[in-house]
C-alpha cells in the first residue's frame, strides 16, 4: 500500500480491542472511501488522517521544498503535513476532515507516489538551495532566471486546484463537517459574552455568566467540548475548593461529557462547535467559518480560553514519520482507537510527557524510554510507575537525532549540562518505532493580540501570556501560561463572572444575586494568585534546560533540523540569514519564510525564535513575536467574499435578445448579448450592410442650468462651454492626480442642457462626482441621471442611413447630419435623441429614446432593415469592430496609473482653460516622458494573443508591457490588439514579442487604426 511500512504492517498497526469511553467511533457502521485510486474502509465518526493511520499508512505528505516524507504531527489542525486533496479541494487537513462515504483522497506534491516521489532528489542537492537563494541566484542575466523559473514555480506548492472539483456543486453542510463547496451562508449573531475556547476553563467561564444572565456564545473548533480532557485519559484530581470536587477521582472525559451537556441545557447560552474563529475585528467583532456557514459574532464582552498547543523541538530528522507531538499521539488513540505503534520512546521537558507515556502503556505499547531534560519532575508518583513497568528513564537528557529513512527505527539520546548543551560521549541508541515529543506549549494568543491586547514572554514559564488586556477582554486557562486543571476551572470562573460584571443586562438580576456574585468573584480571585504562587513555585523547582533547539560543537553543520516543516525551513537556514543582516524577526519571518507556511507559526514560531534569540545574543523577550493578524488560520475566499447580493439590470430589449437566441453575459450589473450567431456573421453584417445593437447600458445623464457648461469644462479635460448646440464631443474626466476616471461623449441640446453618456458601469460615479464639483464651486446647474429611462440603439453600417430614412422624416444625409452631430426627431413614432456617432468605425446613428418604447423600437428596425439585411450583434463582435478602430475602453485599455498621455488621448486635453480637474498633474506630466503608452500591434504569425499577456522586447530579455485587448482581425487577417508598452517603442514598426500560452510570438507596433486610418467610412 502506498505510503504504508513495507513490513509487518498487519502485525504492527491497527485499532485498539476495546473502545475507550472518550472514543468518537461508532464501529457497527464502515464507510468506505478512496485514497489515491485505492478502496479504504472506515468507521463512521473516524477522520481522513486516523483511518489511512489504522490501515497501516504512514507516509502522509510530501515537503514543500526537499519532497521529504511526512507523517502525522499534531493531529489537530495545526500542522502542514497532512495536508491532502478530498474530493478535488487542495490542501485538506487529513487530521480533522471526517470521512464521509465514497469520497475521493489524493496525496499532493509528490510524484509518481508518495512512497516513491522522484522529487525528493532534491533532498540530496540542499546544500545548494540556502535560505533565500531565489534572491540570488540565476538573476543575471535575466535570461538565466526566465529559464528556471517556470521549474523552480513547477516544482513548489502545495496542492493542485482541479478543474472541476465534484463537492462543490451545491451548498455543504452547515455543521462545520466540511467547507467544501462554492456556497456559503453569512449568519450575523449577538451575544453579551462570547467564549473563544472550549476547553475546561472556556466551559466554567461560559456557566458562570450564563448564570449571571448573560447571553453567552461559545465557539470551539472541536466538534465536542471538553478541550484536553477528552482525550488525556487521565483521572482527575480536583481540590474541593474549586467548587467542582465532585469531579475529582472521575475519568477526563466523562466529565467532559457532563460538561458539555450542561452548557447546551442552557437556553441562554449557543454553542458553536466545529467553528473557527479566525479574526477578531474592531468593536469585538468574531469573524468565524462554521461549514459553509461564515457568522460574524458581535459580543459586549470577550473571553479568550484559547489554550496553547504543542510544537518539536529541533533536533536532526526530526521531521520523519512517527515522529508525534505527545498529545497527537493521545489524540489517535484516545478518540480514534488507533495503535500508532509497538515500540516507542516519550521526550519531554515538562510533566505532559508523563501523561503520554502513562496513555501509550495503557494502549499496550511497549515504552522503550523516558527522557526529560529536567533532573526532575513534577509528578514523581508518575514517574514512579513508569519506572515500575521496566521502562529505562532518563533525567537531564535529550533527543539528538531521530535515525531512519522513510519510518523512525531508533533515536539517538544524550546527556544535557546545565546549559542545555549535549554532552559529546554520552550518546547512547534506543531502538523504537515511534516517538513522542511533549517538548514545549506555546499559548494560543494570536486572536487576542488581534484586540489590541499584548502578551509578554515569561521567562519561568517559557511562555508568551496575556498582560495589557483591553477593558473589554478576559482570559483563562492554559493561555495564561499555567498548565493546571485546578487553576483553570477557577480562572474560568473569574474571567466569566468579570465580563458578565455591569452588563446592561445585569441590571435585571436581584441585589441578592449580585451580592453573591461579587462575593463568589472575589473568592474565587483570591484562590487564582494563591493556586498561581504555588504553581509557580514549584516550576522553580523542577526547571530545568529547556533544550528546545539541540546544539553542540558543529552542530550547525547538520543539514536537517526542522525549524518549519511546512516551508522546509532548517536551523542552518535561520543562522545564514540571521547573519546576513535579517536579525529582527519580521524581517527573518520575511526573508527565510518560516512561519509563512499553512501552520503561520503555530509548529515553529517558537523554535525560531529561540534560533533567533541564540545568535543575536538577544532575550526571546527582546525578540519578540511577529505581529498577528486576520484570518488566524487558512480561510476559503469564498468565505470571505461578500453574499451576492448585486442588483441584475435588464434592458428593455432584453428578452427580444432572448427570443432571437442570443447567448447572454454579465457585464457588472447588465445582462447583455454576447453574441446572436457568430461573431463572423455579425461582422459581416456590419462592415457590408447594417447592424443594430442594444447599447441602452450606457450610462445617460442630464446636465441643465445656467453653468452647465462651465461644471463640463472643469470637470472634463476637453471644453464643452463653446460647444454649439446640436453638437457632440468626446469627453475624458480625471482626477486630481490625471488618472482617467471615464469618458463618453457630451452633447449639447439647447444653450442650457447638456446630454452625456457614461461608461457602462460608472454612470453612479460620474453622476455623483458631477453632483460634488456643482455643489463644492456653486454652480448653478442640476444633474438628472436618466439611464432607466431611457433606450438606446447603436445603428451602424454602410446601409444604416438607407434603413432610418424609412423610419424618420430627420434629413439623415453627410451635409445635413454630419458625423459628430445631433438631432433631436421621431424615429418610427418614437421621440429620439440621435447621435452621428461611429464607436465600430462605420457610419452609423446612436438612438436614444424612452424605455418603454424598447421592444416596439427593435423590432421595428429589424422588421425594416430585412431588405438591407440587417443584423443584430452583440458585445463581442462590438469588440471586435471597435479594436479595429482602436477606440479606447476606458478600464481595459487604461489602468488605474494611466493619464491621458500614455492612453493615447492627449488631443482631448486643453490646457487653455483656466482650471479643470487635474490640471495641475497633467501639465507636470506633459513635462515628463510617459512610463507606458498605449500602442497598437499585429501579430506576425497565427497565433491569437489573449488579454492581459504580457509582453516583451524583440531580444525576450526585458518585459515592457501587457496586452490591454486583443482579438482575430478579419480586416487584417490576423490578431490585432492594443498594449501598455515602454514609450520607447510608442513608434511605427517597433518590433515586441507578447507571451501567451507559455510561447513568445513576434509583433509589430502600428499606431495608425487597423481599419479606415483615415476616417472616411465614418463620415460617409
Amino acid at each position: 500500500m502506498e505510503g504504508a511500512r513495507p513490513s509487518n504492517s498487519e502485525e504492527r498497526d491497527g485499532r485498539s480491542k476495546e473502545p475507550s469511553p472518550s472514543e468518537l467511533l461508532d464501529r457497527s457502521k464502515m464507510l468506505n472511501f478512496e485514497f489515491n485510486g485505492r478502496r479504504m474502509s472506515a468507521f463512521e465518526g473516524d477522520t481522513v488522517a486516523s483511518a489511512l493511520y489504522a490501515s497501516g499508512v504512514r507516509i502522509f505528505s510530501r515537503s514543500f521544498k526537499y519532497h521529504r516524507p511526512r507523517g502525522l504531527l499534531c493531529v489537530s489542525g495545526r500542522c502542514p503535513n497532512c495536508l491532502m486533496s478530498v474530493d478535488g479541494v487542495p490542501n485538506v487537513k487529513a487530521c480533522t476532515e471526517r470521512v464521509r462515504a465514497g469520497m475521493k483522497v489524493k496525496s499532493q506534491n509528490c510524484w509518481p507516489s508518495l512512497e516513491h516521489d522522484i522529487f525528493s532528489v532534491i533532498d540530496k542537492i540542499g546544500r545548494f538551495l540556502p535560505v533565500g537563494f531565489y534572491y540570488k541566484t540565476f538573476i543575471n542575466p535575466p535570461i538565466e532566471w526566465s529559464r528556471v523559473e517556470w521549474i523552480i514555480r513547477r516544482l513548489t506548492g502545495l496542492g493542485d486546484i482541479e478543474e472541476e472539483i465534484a463537492s462543490a456543486t451545491g451548498k455543504g453542510p452547515k455543521d462545520g463537517r466540511s467547507i467544501h463547496s462554492s456556497s456559503f451562508e453569512h449568519l450575523n449573531l449577538q451575544a453579551d459574552v462570547a467564549v473563544i475556547g472550549g476547553g475546561p476553563s472556556g466551559i466554567f467561564a461560559a456557566l458562570e455568566a450564563g448564570n449571571a444572565g448573560a447571553r453567552v456564545v461559545l465557539v470551539d473548533d472541536q466538534p465536542a467540548l471538553g478541550g484536553h480532557l477528552r482525550y488525556s485519559g487521565e483521572t482527575l484530581s480536583i481540590d474541593v475548593a474549586t467548587g467542582e470536587g465532585a469531579y475529582s477521582g472521575l475519568k477526563s472525559s466523562a466529565v467532559a461529557s457532563t460538561l458539555e451537556k450542561a452548557v447546551r441545557d442552557r437556553p441562554n447560552m449557543t454553542v458553536l462547535d466545529n467553528s473557527t474563529a479566525f479574526g477578531i475585528y474592531e468593536s469585538n467583532l468574531i469573524g468565524i467559518v462554521r461549514g459553509n456557514s461564515v457568522i460574524r459574532l458581535r459580543a459586549e464582552r470577550l473571553v479568550f480560553a484559547t489554550g496553547a498547543h504543542e510544537f518539536p523541538s529541533v533536533f536532526q530528522n526530526n521531521d520523519l514519520p512517527e515522529v508525534f507531538l505527545g498529545r497527537g499521539m493521545q489524540r489517535l488513540i484516545n478518540l480514534y482507537g488507533v495503535i500508532p505503534g509497538k515500540r516507542a520512546v516519550v521526550v519531554s521537558n515538562n510533566d505532559s510527557g508523563l501523561g503520554v507515556a502513562r496513555t501509550l502503556m495503557d494502549a499496550g505499547v511497549k515504552l522503550e524510554a523516558y527522557i526529560d531534560s529536567r533532573k526532575a519532575v513534577g509528578a514523581p508518583e508518575t514517574l514512579a510507575e513508569i519506572e515500575d513497568a521496566k521502562v529505562q528513564t532518563f533525567l537531564g537528557w535529550a533527543v539528538k537525532e531521530a535515525r531512519g529513512s522513510k519510518h523512525v527505527s531508533s533515536v539517538v539520546i544524550c546527556e544535557v549540562d546545565n546549559e542545555g548543551e549535549l554532552v559529546h560521549g554520552t550518546e547512547r541508541v534506543v531502538s523504537c518505532d515511534l516517538v513522542s515529543l511533549s517538548t514545549g506549549f506555546e499559548t494560543e494568543a494570536w486572536l487576542l493580540n488581534q484586540t489590541g491586547s499584548r502578551t509578554i514572554y515569561d521567562e519561568l514559564l517559557r511562555e508568551f501570556i496575556p498582560r495589557e488586556l483591553k477593558p473589554t477582554v478576559y482570559v483563562c486557562g492554559d493561555l495564561t501560561g499555567i498548565h493546571d486543571l485546578n487553576i483553570a476551572i477557577m480562572q474560568g470562573k473569574v474571567a466569566g463572572l468579570s465580563a458578565a460584571a455591569n452588563l446592561p443586562a445585569m441590571a435585571r438580576s436581584t441585589e441578592l444575586k449580585v451580592e453573591y456574585q461579587r462575593k463568589s468573584l472575589e473568592t474565587y480571585s483570591r484562590l487564582v494568585s494563591q493556586y498561581e504562587g504555588k504553581y509557580r513555585e514549584g516550576m522553580k523547582h523542577t526547571r530545568g534546560p529547556e533544550v528546545l533547539v539541540v546544539e553542540y560543537p558543529g552542530s550547525d553543520k547538520m543539514r536537517k533540523r526542522f525549524v518549519c516543516v511546512c516551508e522546509d525551513v532548517v536551523a542552518k537556514d535561520i543562522s545564514l540569514a540571521t547573519f546576513e543582516g535579517f536579525d529582527d524577526i519580521e524581517t527573518l519571518k520575511r526573508y527565510s519564510t518560516v512561519t509563512m507556511g499553512p501552520c503561520q507559526g503555530k509548529m515553529c514560531s517558537m523554535p525560531s525564535l529561540h534560533l533567533c534569540s541564540r545568535v543575536t545574543g538577544r532575550s526571546i523577550a527582546q525578540t519578540g513575536r511577529t505581529v498577528s493578524r486576520p484570518p488566524f488560520v487558512p480561510v476559503a475566499m469564498g468565505a470571505l467574499a461578500g453574499a451576492e447580493l448585486h442588483p441584475v439590470k435588464l434592458t428593455g430589449i432584453h428578452y427580444k435578445h432572448i427570443e432571437l437566441g442570443a447567448r447572454i453575459m454579465d457585464m457588472g450589473e447588465w445582462k447583455r448579448p454576447h453574441v446572436y450567431t457568430s461573431v463572423e456573421e455579425e461582422y459581416k453584417a456590419v462592415r457590408e450592410s447594417v447592424g443594430v445593437i442594444d447599447v441602452s447600458t450606457l450610462g445617460r445623464l442630464d446636465v441643465k442650468g445656467r453653468d452647465a457648461g462651465k461644471l463640463l469644462d472643469f470637470v472634463y479635460t476637453h471644453i464643452f462651454s463653446t460647444l454649439k448646440v446640436g453638437k457632440s464631443r468626446y469627453g475624458v474626466i480625471c482626477d486630481d492626480a490625471g488618472i482617467v476616471l471615464d469618458d463618453g461623449t457630451v452633447t449639447r441640446l439647447s444653450e442650457t442642457h447638456y446630454f452625456i453618456t457614461t461608461t457602462t458601469g460608472n454612470v453612479e460615479f460620474v453622476e455623483e462626482w458631477l453632483v460634488w464639483w456643482a455643489t463644492a464651486l456653486r454652480l448653478d446647474a442640476y444633474i438628472t441621471n436618466v439611464t432607466a429611462g431611457l433606450g438606446a440603439v447603436n445603428v451602424a453600417g454602410p446601409k444604416a442611413r438607407d434603413l432610418l430614412r424609412k423610419l424618420t422624416t430627420v434629413d439623415l444625409s453627410s451635409g445635413a447630419f454630419p458625423y459628430m452631430n445631433s438631432a433631436e426627431g421621431e424615429v418610427a413614432g418614437v421621440p429620439c435623441i440621435l447621435l452621428r456617432i461611429g464607436f465600430v468605425g462605420e457610419t452609423g446613428w446612436e438612438i436614444h429614446f424612452p424605455a418603454e418604447f424598447g421592444e416596439y423600437f427593435w423590432e421595428t428596425l429589424l422588421e425594416a432593415g430585412k431588405e438591407f439585411g440587417v443584423k443584430p450583434f452583440g458585445v463581442e463582435t462590438q469588440r471586435v469592430l471597435r479594436l479595429e478602430k482602436k477606440h479606447v475602453i476606458v478600464g481595459q485599455d487604461t489602468d488605474a496609473l494611466s493619464n491621458p498621455f500614455e492612453a493615447d488621448m492627449a488631443w482631448t486635453v486643453k490646457f487653455e482653460k483656466e482650471d479643470f480637474v487635474g490640471k495641475a498633474a497633467l501639465v507636470a506630466a506633459e513635462k515628463k516622458e510617459p512610463e507606458r503608452m498605449l500602442v497598437g500591434f499585429v501579430m506576425k504569425d497565427s497565433m491569437v494573443a489573449h488579454d492581459g499577456d504580457q509582453v516583451f522586447s524583440q531580444d525576450r530579455s526585458r518585459h515592457i508591457g501587457f496586452v490591454t485587448s486583443s482579438r482575430f482581425s478579419p480586416k487584417v487577417g490576423r490578431c490585432v490588439g492594443m498594449a501598455l508598452v515602454s514609450p520607447e517603442y510608442y513608434k511605427e514598426g517597433s518590433l515586441i514579442r507578447v507571451k501567451s500560452d507559455d510561447a513568445l510570438n513576434g509583433a509589430e507596433v502600428t499606431l495608425a487604426p487597423f481599419y479606415d486610418p483615415e476616417g472616411k467610412r465614418l463620415r460617409a
